[in-house]
Order: C-alpha cells, then structure tokens, then sequence
C-alpha cells in the first residue's frame, strides 16, 4: 500500500537544480507517481499551475533568479490557484533559523530539509493526505472565505472530539479574533490552556490581551510563549506591539529586532520595525527595514513600486536628518546605487516615469549639499509632468518642502490620491517632514509676515532684513524672495544720490529665485511688475 501513496496524483516538482529534478522524480516514482512534471522557476510553476490543477506540488525555497518558493506560494494562494485539498511542501538544503521560520511562518503544508529518506517524505505526505481529506470541507471553507461555516465546522469537529480538534480550536480562535468576537475566543482559550499551555494558545491568548488593552497579561503571556519556544518570532511581534503602546521603546524595539532576526521576510514585521525605529529616531534602521521591504517584495505577488521608491525616500529622508557629514555622504553614495541598480530592474519601473522620479531625487540630493538654485531649476524643468505622475508627485513635494516652497508644496499635496496615502511607510514620511518642516515654516511665516509690516510702515531696510532672514530658513521660497526685491527696490530709489551697489547686487541675485521658474498667477504677474522696476532702475545706473 506504500508503495501507491503518490498513484494517480498530479506532481510538480520545482526546482533549479536538474540532478535533484532527477533524482527526486526517481523517489516519486518508487512511490506510485507516474504524473510529474518540472518547473525551473518560480514564474514557470505559477504559469503551469494557471493551466493545470496540481495535488501536490514539492518547492525548493530558493530558485536562482526570480520568484522564491515562499514568494511562489504567496502568490498561488493570491491567485486562488492552489486548491485547498492540494498539498504544498517546501524543501531546501539550508536549515538557518531566518530561512526556516520565515519559511513556516507562511504555513505550508509542511517543510522538508535535504537530505531526507524515502521514509520520511512518505509519512509526511500521507500524514497531510489524512488531514486534508477528513477536513476536506473545512479547508474548502477556508479556502472560500466562508467565515460562518469555518467557525460551524470547527465547533463540529471539537464537539466530537475528533483528531484535529487541537487545530479546529486554532482556526476557530483565529477566525473569532477576525471577527472581534474576543469573548468567544477567550473562552476557547481559557479551557485550551486549562488543559496544556500549548504555544498557539500562549501565543492567541496573548494577541487578544494586547488587542483588548491588557498590556501586563499580554506580556507575561508572551514571555511564557517565548519560554517555551525560543524562535516564536510572532511572540515577540505582539510583544513589541505592547511594549510599543505602553511607550516603552527600547523594549519594543529590542522585541520586533528579535523577531526580524528570526523570520526577517515578513513585510507587517518590518513595517513595525520602521515604525518603531522612528519612534526612536533610529536611522539606519529604519533605512535596512526599507531595504528589507523592497527585497521582500520585489519578486512577489506584493510586488509594487512604491516600496521600491519608499527605500530610496527613506535613504533620503535619513540625510536630511544626518548631521555628521561623512554619513550623510554615505547615504548619498546609497541612493546613487539604488538609483543605477533599480535601472536594470525594467519590470519593477516600467509604470512610472523613473527617470523623473532620479531628477526629483537628485534635486534633493543637491539642495542638502547647498546647490539650491540647481534644486529649483530641476524642479522647474520637470514641473509641468508632474501633474500625470501620481506616484511621484510626494517626492515634488518633499523637494518643495525642502527647499522652502511651501506654498506650492501644499497646492501639491492637495493632488496625491488618497489611495497612495494607505501606504503605511509613505504616510509616515509624509507626515514626518510636516513635523520635521512645521516649525521651520513657522519662523519663516512669522519673519515674512514681520517684514511685510515693516514694509507697509516703511520701515524697508527694516523689512530687507526680515525677508533675508527669512530666506536663509526657506531659501527658495518664491513669495518671499519677490518681498525682499519688492523692499529692496523701494530702499535704493529712497536713496537719491548714492545707491547701495551691494543692496542692488543681493536685488539682483535674488531674482535668480523667481527667474524661468514656474509661478502661479499672482507670483507671476507681480514678478513681471518687479523686473520691469529692476530693469529701469539697472539703466538709471548704468546713464
């Protein structure tokens, strides 16, 4: 009977490696299979799979170039190509912690290590068969997304103490906490631990402490959890979390970075990561978390530019908070390289205009290394295309923002979709250089409001001052840099006889600001005014 576990079964094995293809496929056949068919990569299997059904499908974790098996998997089940009585087995000659729990943490049906016996791969697939066909209605359930019938079926199979009940307790706990049922789940929970502190439970219980706001349960839970299984990454996530909501950011941090060594290829682990090293102000994590993130998904079915672009923001966002400047530098070097390795990558950049996207960093890349002028007339030049590119019209603003164009950053900022700002990470940058800038824009605001009094009471060498030194916080700033030439003009036709050659040199130099750039109606209009008074004053001098 052994002999015909895999008879009549549909088998695909994925893998790079030919001899193993081989060698495995001889395996296979000594028990029963006479259906097997070869895929050499990730995006090759998900194709095959699109066509034909498999039952059961054997995955090495890594495949060279392209998609993972983990990222395989994720995929098959976005697609709903992997029905829910097929059987999904990881297998791969590396037993690291990282790669292993990151690998489990997805939940295949199991995971295999080379090398292992006829014997082994025998019992794993029979004891998977076993379960699958006595909750064949369960996972079909699961698999539909029938949430009602998942919690009936689960009660069922508990009721009559059947073999899976252990597992029907989990699913049925899980699928309480979805629905915020937690009085219900804790019940379940409670008569689960009365009877063995089993690490699901610990772990369940500790998820509905901490989501109920019972923060010190929450973390002895997690503790017993993690006692009892030192590598149980997602104990320590809910551990971070807690220590995160009772404002204890070294703990938190130290949890989710135990966590992230563990399984480091979770995206909602390195999303909190990036959260909390934020909180700390913890630059350089926040930047490999961001990193992490875009190589997480970058061959996934999670795939989408915007964590390609949120690594490069957050590389520069980090310089812009640097003061030592031989690290700036480093992050300089950084983004320049992300910028020429992402270049080769033409899927991950064919639906935005990346080209546009480089200019705009390169243009904040030169306004932290004092070349304001070249900053602006980047954004000058690319300005009119921003309107059609959603996906890049934060990093316009960042640009604005950072060179003092608050104004025209805030018209901006009314353009980005709502749906881009779900974006956990680009919310968050978003909403840190306001903070980063709020207080800056502030000064600036009160100083331009102070030389424009000083102006109406005539008051402009006054008001000269006031404008400049608003300029040195937003050097770029278009309405302020007019105020400065409109105060400045007026100060050298009061002096009659011997005009300031330096004052109308600074007037001169601050209409590089203002000139071929893009201004809106009202800036337009009185800079025309102001060049003219400029011009004619240039040739009084020049008589």
């Amino acid at each position: 009977m052994d002999n015909k576990t895999l008879e009549n079964q549909r088998v695909l094995i994925v893998d790079d490696q030919r001899a193993f293809q081989l060698m495995f496929k001889g395996i296979l056949y000594s028990m029963g299979a006479t259906n097997v068919a070869f895929a050499p990569t990730g995006e090759q299997a998900l194709a095959k799979c699109a066509n034909i059904s498999y039952d059961i499908l054997f995955v090495d974790y890594h495949l060279g170039v392209g998609k993972n098996g983990k990222q395989l998997l994720e995929d098959l089940r976005e697609k709903k190509l992997l029905p829910p009585d097929s059987i999904f087995m990881l297998v791969t000659g590396e037993n690291t912690v990282p790669m292993v729990m990151s690998a489990v943490e997805l939940e295949p049906d199991d995971y295999l290590v080379k090398p292992f016996s006829q014997s082994v791969l025998r019992s794993r697939i029979q004891r998977i068969q076993r379960k699958k066909a006595h909750l064949a209605t369960l996972y079909q359930a699961l698999f539909d997304g029938q949430a009602e019938q998942v919690i009936t079926l689960c009660q069922q199979e508990i009721a009559q103490e059947g073999r899976y009940q252990q597992f029907c307790k989990r699913v049925l706990v899980e699928s309480f906490i979805d629905l915020s049922r937690y009085g219900e789940a804790e019940v379940i929970l409670q008569n689960s631990l009365g009877q063995r502190r089993s690490g699901w439970a610990l772990f369940l219980q500790a998820k509905l402490c901490f989501l109920q706001q019972r923060f010190q349960e929450s973390l002895a839970l997690c503790q017993e959890a993690i006692e009892g299984n030192r590598y149980f990454a997602e104990a320590y996530d809910v551990m971070a979390q807690t220590y995160l909501a009772m404002g204890e950011l070294d703990q938190a941090f130290s949890s989710i970075q135990t966590a992230a060594e563990i399984a480091p290829f979770s995206m909602p682990r390195q999303y909190l990561v990036i959260k909390i090293a934020r909180e700390l102000d913890n630059i350089p994590q926040q930047v490999n978390a961001s990193k992490q993130l875009y190589e997480i998904t970058r061959r996934s079915i999670k795939q989408d530019v915007v964590h390609l672009l949120n690594y490069i923001r957050t590389i520069i966002d980090a310089a812009v908070r640097e003061d030592d400047p031989t690290q700036r530098n480093r992050y300089f070097q950084e983004v320049s390289l992300a910028l020429q390795r992402v270049k080769r990558d033409d899927g991950m950049i064919r639906e935005i205009d990346f080209s546009l996207f480089e200019m705009l960093c390169q243009a904040r890349l030169e306004s932290l290394s004092g070349a304001q002028f070249q900053a602006k007339k980047t954004y000058a030049a690319v300005a009119e295309q921003l309107a059609e590119q959603h996906q890049i019209l934060p990093d316009a603003i960042f640009l604005l923002n950072q060179i003092g164009e608050f104004e025209q950053a805030s018209t901006l900022t009314k353009l980005v979709p709502a749906e881009l700002m779900k974006n956990p990470l680009l919310n968050t940058l978003f909403s840190d250089q306001q903070n980063f800038v709020g207080q800056k824009q502030l000064q600036f605001a009160e100083l331009n409001k102070a030389g424009i009094k000083s102006y109406k009471e005539g008051n402009f060498a006054t008001a000269i001052t006031q404008f400049e030194t608003a300029l040195e916080l937003a050097p770029m700033n278009t309405g302020s840099a007019l105020n400065l030439i409109q105060a400045s003009l007026q100060q050298l036709n009061m002096q009659q006889k011997h005009k300031s050659m330096e004052l109308f040199d600074r007037c001169k130099k601050t209409f590089r600001v203002v000139d071929n750039m893009p201004l809106p109606e009202h800036h337009r209009a009185r800079y025309k005014e102001l060049l003219q008074q400029f011009t004619k004053l240039r040739e009084e001098l020049r008589r």
